[in-house]
């Protein structure tokens, strides 16, 4: 195993996600695995991930080799070597590396770990060519996509495989509400961050099981300003990106293909037309992204294309709210929530029960009366509501999408 020196220049500047989880001191993902048996089930949820919903079979990893951009404290990097992948890490986060070097040690695959390089994205250099990048958490950030599309195009075998998982836009609304929520309680209350969120959304976090803490919530989500609209990527637009440097789309969670499209086996679809139909399917697939369920828009093209612009004026008002709780943004949120609860219920949608239409209907309508209490700067009713309505509390949205992308085979 090689440990690279750090690189610098532009990558390694101030303004990245990996600086702020070293300024916390934190490595957001460490699990402290110390069994075989602790690593063995966190390996079946990624089997699941990676075999079932992401079409990456298991072994496609066996001798592959295999970069990891941004592995924290290595977790996944260990699954990965376990299914027999030779690892390449690069970690910009020095107060990793220790960690990453022990689990190798300790689980018996130091020979696995290829190198172990201090660098960023932007950063890294190498000769070599990989099968398979993964880069996972953190990629929404290093902005604009075609950034890191070009760097991984470059790093891969022809018909590799690059693995990203980021914020996507629609789908990271309830992201961005509870932020503003959390804003305007910090600014009504003048109570503490993590004081202010246990009161308004512990009933919330209690609701489903998690493997971190509270607290870590609070900086990976609450606190953390690269949580942001700005940042969101939008899933069409970054397969078109990706289409145009050179990639095809293989699999995502949720689908990126309609699987409800039907045509000869061996008719065999233009690149342009692939994106085409991709970009159609992901149109209508927005509410299902912020409702976090299936709510697929089947009627026509107009229909679509005004709940598209509803709800993307809602989450650019919502965003707006966490920097300024009380202003403009507010008045136009209410409207908005308004307006799309309004537009559902005169929209045809594919749902797989008239219950998930209700559900989405409710959640809208919590969040209408809590940012009408916010206007109303009523910090108890805000509180009350957040700590007893199950719409709200149930209701997570889909924020992180996985796509995995394959470097087109020219010529083939």
């Amino acid at each position: 195993m090689i440990a690279s020196r750090p690189q610098q220049g532009r990558g390694m500047s101030e303004d990245k996600l990996f600086n702020y989880y070293e300024r916390q001191n934190v490595l957001p993902t460490f699990g402290n695995f110390k069994s075989s048996a602790e690593l063995g089930a966190y390996a079946g949820q990624r089997r699941e991930l990676f075999s079932d919903k992401l079409v990456l079979p298991l072994p496609l990893f066996r001798d592959a080799e295999v970069l990891e951009f941004g592995p924290d404290s290595g977790e996944n990097a260990l699954v990965f070597a376990s299914w027999g992948a030779n690892m390449t890490l690069a970690e910009p986060n020095r107060h990793a590396h220790e960690k990453i070097q022990a689990y190798f040690a300790h689980f018996g695959q130091t020979e696995r770990l290829r190198e172990l390089a201090l660098s960023d994205v932007e950063g890294f250099r190498s000769d070599r060519r990989f099968d398979v990048i993964d880069a996972e958490g953190f990629i929404y950030t290093v902005q604009p996509s075609e950034k890191w599309l070009g760097i991984f195009h470059r790093l891969l075998n022809p018909d590799g495989y690059a693995v990203v998982s980021y914020y996507e836009r629609y789908g990271g609304f309830f992201e961005l509400a509870l932020k503003a929520i959390h804003a305007a309680g910090k600014a009504l209350t003048g109570r503490p961050a993590l004081e202010t969120a246990k009161m308004l959304f512990e009933a919330k976090w209690n609701s489903i099981p998690h493997t971190r803490s509270f607290d870590s919530w609070l900086m990976d989500v609450l606190e953390n300003p690269f949580v942001r609209h700005r940042y969101f990527l939008d899933a069409s637009a970054l397969c078109t990106a990706a289409h145009e440097q050179g990639f095809d789309i293989h699999s995502a969670w949720p689908a990126y293909r309609d699987s409800l499209d039907v045509y000869w086996h061996k008719k065999v679809l233009p690149d342009d037309e692939k994106l085409r139909r991709a970009a159609r399917h992901l149109g209508r697939s927005r509410l299902s992204f912020l409702g976090g369920r299936k709510l697929y828009l089947v009627g026509n093209i107009e229909a679509v294309d005004a709940i598209s612009a509803s709800i993307e004026a809602l989450v650019l008002d919502v965003d707006g709210m966490i920097d300024h709780p009380f202003g403009d943004c507010l008045p136009r949120a209410i409207s908005s929530l308004a307006l799309l609860r309004e537009t559902i219920r005169t929209t045809d949608i594919l749902a797989d029960d008239a219950a998930d239409i209700d559900a989405i209907l409710a959640t809208l309508d919590s969040f209408h009366r809590i940012f009408g209490a916010i206007g109303r700067r009523d910090a108890s009713a805000v509180t009350a509501r957040t700590q007893s309505d199950p719409a709200f509390i149930n209701t997570w949205g889909q924020p992180a999408h996985f796509l995995v992308i394959r470097k087109r085979f020219e010529g083939a």
